[in-house]
């Protein structure tokens, strides 16, 4: 060790046992100075950034940091344009039938339908019971007179003017028999004439009110026909087939509703309604008519309709 490094160490050896002495070193770091301590000194300037250094080896990565919270969702995007059709997909296989439906309200009744063609003539019908015995023919010319006879008792003239009165009125009926027979065979002749028993019915192929067609067949002597049999339904259905009309007949309920009479007021007993009939749809249908199918309708007695006249 050199003599003036074992000089400066004793001389900081004594400054450090007397106080406000600060031992400085030289800058040439050879010699030590010994200085008395005042008041602090002011700062100096900055000194100059020295150089940078080497860069160091890359660390190790650190740990994970804790996830953050998840941020609020973003506005939605504007819609893209369709994709492009895809193929057809392969048909399905049927599915199981529906369950049938409920039936639905019945419909309004239909309009009057156009008036079909004529029909061909029915065949000829069965030929009738045989008719009444004729009248007796006419009287031969008067004998020559007996001789007087014997006086009777006075009641002999009263017996023999009573037995000619009754000779006159048989033959009066013979008579009025025999012309019913001639009118029968008569209306026999006609298309428009039909027979059930002893009821005659005659339609005449013109449309009337029921109140007219009612006073037409009263001024004919007769009145709207009125079936009482299926047999009497019968002989007026083959009329109206000739004429191929709805027809009306002698009933109506225009006294009390539902509550079908004939024109007498009678209470009807044998009845042909056609499914669903009577029905009364529109209020005002009172009166009866023969449909094509010899079912009959309640219609409105305002309606013109084909008649028959029952005799």
């Amino acid at each position: 060790m050199s003599i003036a490094k074992v000089l400066g160490l004793l001389l900081l050896h004594v400054a450090l046992v007397t106080p406000g002495t600060q031992i400085c070193q030289d800058p040439d770091e050879n010699a030590y100075s010994i200085i008395t301590c005042g008041a602090p000194g002011k700062n100096g300037l900055p000194g100059m950034n020295g150089e940078n250094g080497a860069k160091g080896e890359k660390g190790e990565p650190g740990l994970p940091g804790p996830v953050g919270q998840t941020g609020q969702t973003g506005p939605r995007g504007e819609q893209g344009p369709a994709g492009p059709k895809g193929e057809t997909g392969g048909g399905g296989a049927s599915g199981p039938p529906g369950l049938q439906g409920v039936a639905g309200p019945p419909g309004a009744k239909g309009e009057r339908g156009a008036n079909g063609a004529t029909g061909a003539p029915g065949t000829q019908g069965v030929s009738g019971p045989a008719g009444p015995k004729g009248e007796g023919g006419s009287s031969g010319p008067s004998g020559p007179p007996g001789p007087k006879g014997e006086r009777g008792d006075s009641a002999a003239p009263a017996i023999e003017n009573f037995k000619l009165q009754m000779a006159g009125m048989d033959r009066r009926i013979r008579d009025l028999q025999s012309n019913f027979e001639k009118q029968g065979k008569a209306l026999s002749f006609t298309k428009e004439f039909a027979r059930s028993g002893n009821k005659f019915y005659i339609i005449n192929g013109v449309e009337a009110t029921y109140s007219d067609a009612r006073s037409s067949c009263a001024n004919g002597g007769g009145q709207l026909a009125v079936p009482r049999t299926p047999e009497e339904n019968q002989a007026i259905f083959s009329l109206r087939k000739k004429v191929n009309r709805h027809t009306f007949m002698g009933i109506n309920d225009l006294q009390k509703e539902g509550d079908f009479r004939d024109l007498s007021g009678e209470a009807i007993k044998y009845f042909n309604w056609r499914a669903g009939e009577p029905s009364n749809r529109r209020g005002n249908e009172h009166c009866v008519e023969m449909w094509d199918d010899g079912g009959w309708n309640d219609e409105n007695c305002s309606s013109k309709r084909f008649f028959v006249c029952e005799f």
